[in-house]
Formats: C-alpha cells, structure tokens, sequence
C-alpha cells in the first residue's frame, strides 16, 4: 500500500536527503525506505486519509517554546481523520517507533510551535503528529462543548462566548491546544476555584498506545480517564473531549494591589483566596529598582449589569499596606483577550524565539516562605527578563484529577511558585539557568513541593518520577503497561525512562 501523499505535501515535505515519500519503515536500517523499488524487508505505510512526511529542515517539530533542546522526528503525520492516528499507532508499536503528538500552538503571526519547554512534546527519531486538522468545534451546548483535541482554548472560548458561556478555567496564553493542555493540567486565574482545566471535562476520547480507540469518563473507563488527564502523554492520545462551560457574565473588572512586605502579600493572597471575593486572582513578584521585590495582586471580578461586583468586601479583607493600583472595566471578551498585547509586544522586542527556562512548582504555605528566600535571594533581573515571578495561592478542593500531586501539607492550601522566565536572546548563561532550575527544584522537593509537568528540570531520574508521584506511582506503571505495553508513547517526558 502506498502513502495518500499529494503532489503539494510531497513538494512541501522536501529537504536535503528527504526528496521522496515515505513508503515503508526498514526495521534492520531503522529509517524509512523512501526509494521506489523492492519492497523486501519492509513493513508498509498503511493507506492514510492524511499524509506521512519527511520533516522539513527546519522544521517546527524540531523545537519547542522553550528552545532549549532539539530533538528531530524521523516523520511527521499530518492526520486527515482520527483513523489515522489509530493506524499510525499501531503501525508505529509493532516497528517500536516512538511516537508524540504535538500541538503547534501559537497566534500563526510567530510560526506553530509545541508549548512544552524542555523536549516533553518532541520525539528524536520517531514520528511526531500535528492534531492541527483535527480542530472542528462539533458542539456547543448547555453546560457542555463537544470538541477537538486540536482546537485552541481561544477559539472555544470565544465560540462559547456567542451562547452565553464561558470556560471555567482559561489561560493566560490560551492559544494551546485542548489535548496538549490537558495532558499536563492547565491552570489559570480561576484556578482557585475551579482547579484545573483538566478537571473541567466530563469526557475525552483516547488513542490508547496499542491503537484503540476508547471514550472514557468519571463512569467509563475510569481509570484511564485518570491516567490520561495531567498524564504528559503516557497512556494515550487525546483526540476529543467534552469539555465543561458555565455561564459568562459581561463585564470584567481588573484590580491591582501592590505590597513592599511580603509577608503582608501572602497573608493577602489567602484572605482573598478564602473569602471568595474576586472570581479570578494572581500573584506576582517583580524585581524593584535598587535591588529587592516588590509584590502585586491581579484581580477580576466578572458581573453584569445593573449588577455591580462589591469591591467593598474585597477591600474588607486586604491588609491597609495594600496600594491600590488602576482599575478597569472591560467587555468580558476583552477580559478573555487581555494578555495579547503583553505576546505581541514580547514578539516585537525579539523575546518570543529566546530560550525559556520556566519552572513551575506547588509548595505548602508554611513552606513558601523558606523556599522564596532561596528563589528570590538568588535570582536576578536579567534572569527573568519580562518574564514574571508569580506567587499564586490554591486550594486543593477543586483540584480533583488523581495525577495532580499535592504538596506536603499541613493544610489544604498551598501556593504556585512559578519562574516564567524570558531572558534577553542573547543571555549568555542559559546553562546555568538550568543549573539553577535544579537547584530550586531540589530545595522544593526538600520542603515537600510538587513540580508541575510543564517547565525545565534537568536531569530528571525514574527515582525523582516515583518520589513525585509517591503513592499514586505503582498503579501508574501498570497503566503504562496496559495502555502503552511498548512505551513508545511521549518519550520526551522522561517519566518511565
């Protein structure tokens, strides 16, 4: 059988060496045999109704938003249907070729890249997948959007929007994909409240490592429903999902406190947090001229009118350090929307192709005070560049997936401490940077923190994966081997490696 492979996809698809389609993978060469000719030896591509290419070079599977690793695909799928994905699966299991999907998020205006940050999307030699033509809205209903894996936050939430509704978690970069988004979590300022995004579906549909197709929910398929959500891809693929809507409201109302203490900031932060006063909140540590960190509070506070949202009741909890900065009221979709700018500038100073370090990490409120003297006592501006520090509280309540791992605490609330870190392109200690990820990573495993799966850690081993998932880490090495028996699923996440 040959590869459905278009006179413009097989044009496209050239590069030095990579001038003919991919016809068969050769298992004593380990390559693709692209010649036409005998076809002895070799195991044949499957009929496609999308096509199977040589990647260009360079090409936007190469690398992810990080830019801090490269790792090249041997062939990329460009799927016309959910069958493709099953067959590629399957073909890819018995030739043992490792296989990732990868989002290709982005505005366009900069070029699609994968989201990860250090290699987690990428596959070295194995067959990448654009879900990018798998991204039909199906539905929209009451409470509930029917949806592909390849459609970004953005668009459903503005789609939403028409019919009143409104996603209960959205990014604040929310041109990611859905799929790629719930394999690692998806938080935002909502979070709170509503956990995370992957607590927000009440359904996904999965291609599981041995190429079934398998829908599964809290009900059906439950376990892996939970492996599969904030599983970085281990156990399956996911293709589609039912994702939860609430109603929006109209208007959105942003607030700013900022803080010289940060004792004072932190107290603030729960207070608001366990007052519920405010519908979406952040935190943020920014370095301060002359030296040291000053701390903000970001609000929201969403109503419609003739309603008014009762800033008096917020007001009533924060501390009178609290410096009250502008106050805006905008339409909702604005609201939705309001981080663009702050993208396209970061674009037009030359930050969005500069290597990206971020760390991610959750640590108990008794902790975050001993673990920001380290953190905050050693970086430096130029390390973060625009990039922020945020310093966001959360509640464990709303955070009900079982592969999201909770700090060691002595309460239900801890905080997210996240380097978001976008250093000038020519930063000259990028290596370091990575050092120093580690470093701060290890002093958080030391006062009982949790990583979140986006971010750079290097070297990260099996043990450091089993003592992160601690008690939930038997049962997912048996999901691995049920689900994904030849471990050729997302192997850029190191988890079982």
């Amino acid at each position: 059988m040959q590869i459905d492979l278009t006179r413009r996809k097989f044009l496209s698809s050239l590069t030095v060496g990579a001038g003919a389609a991919v016809l068969g993978w050769n298992p004593s060469a380990r390559a693709w045999a692209t010649a036409p000719g005998s076809t002895a030896g070799i195991a044949q591509i499957p009929t496609l109704d999308g096509t199977l290419v040589l990647p260009a070079d360079p090409s936007p599977f190469t690398e992810d938003f990080g830019h801090l690793v490269t790792r090249r695909p041997q062939a990329v799928l460009t799927p016309g249907s959910v069958d493709d994905i099953k067959k590629i699966v399957r073909y890819a299991r018995s030739n043992r070729i490792a296989v990732a999907i990868n989002g290709q998020s982005g505005t366009g205006s900069e070029g699609r890249h994968s989201h990860s940050h250090y290699g987690q999307a990428l596959v070295d030699g194995g067959i990448a997948i654009d879900p990018k033509p798998l991204g039909r809205i199906h539905s929209i209903g009451d409470g509930i959007a029917d949806v592909d894996a390849g459609v970004t936050w953005s668009t459903l939430a503005l789609r939403a929007l028409e019919s009143g509704q409104t996603l209960p978690v959205y990014n604040d970069f929310a041109h990611l994909s859905i799929g790629g988004t719930l394999s690692v979590g998806g938080l935002g300022g909502t979070s709170q409240r509503y956990g995370s995004q992957a607590d927000n579906v009440r359904w996904i549909q999965v291609v599981t490592g041995t190429g079934e197709l398998v829908t599964c929910s809290r009900s059906n398929n439950p376990d892996l429903f939970e492996a599969v959500l904030i599983g970085g891809g281990q156990y399956g693929i996911i293709v589609r999902a039912g994702v939860k809507l609430i109603p929006a409201k109209t208007t959105a109302r942003s607030l700013e406190f900022t803080y010289t203490d940060r004792a004072t900031f932190l107290r603030d932060s729960l207070a608001v947090m366990r007052a519920k006063v405010v519908d979406d909140q952040n935190g943020y540590a920014e370095p301060k001229a002359g030296g040291g960190w000053t701390y903000r509070l970001a609000l929201g506070m969403f109503f419609s009118s003739p309603a008014q949202p009762d800033v008096a009741a917020l007001r009533a909890v924060l501390s009178p350090q609290a410096v009250a900065g502008p106050t805006t009221d905008m339409p909702f979709r604005d609201w939705l929307l309001r981080f663009d700018p702050n993208w396209a500038a970061l674009k037009a100073a030359g930050f969005w192709g500069s290597k990206k370090p971020w760390l991610m990490m959750f640590v108990s409120t008794e902790n975050t005070p001993a673990y920001l003297d380290t953190v905050l006592g050693e970086l430096t501006p130029d390390q973060m560049g625009p990039g922020p520090i945020r310093i966001s509280p959360m509640s464990a309540r709303p955070l009900t997936r079982e592969n999201f791992v909770l700090p060691r605490c002595s309460t239900t609330e801890f905080f997210e401490v996240s380097l978001i870190r976008i250093p000038a392109p020519d930063h000259p200690d990028t290596p370091g940077m990575l050092v120093q990820n580690r470093r701060f990573y290890d002093r958080g495993v030391s006062l009982g923190a949790k990583r979140y799966l986006v971010g750079a850690v290097p070297s990260m081993t099996r043990t450091d994966w089993r003592t992160h998932y601690g008690s939930r880490w038997s049962a997912l090495v048996e999901m691995k081997r049920q689900y994904d028996p030849a471990g050729i699923l997302t192997p850029g996440q190191g988890i079982f490696s």
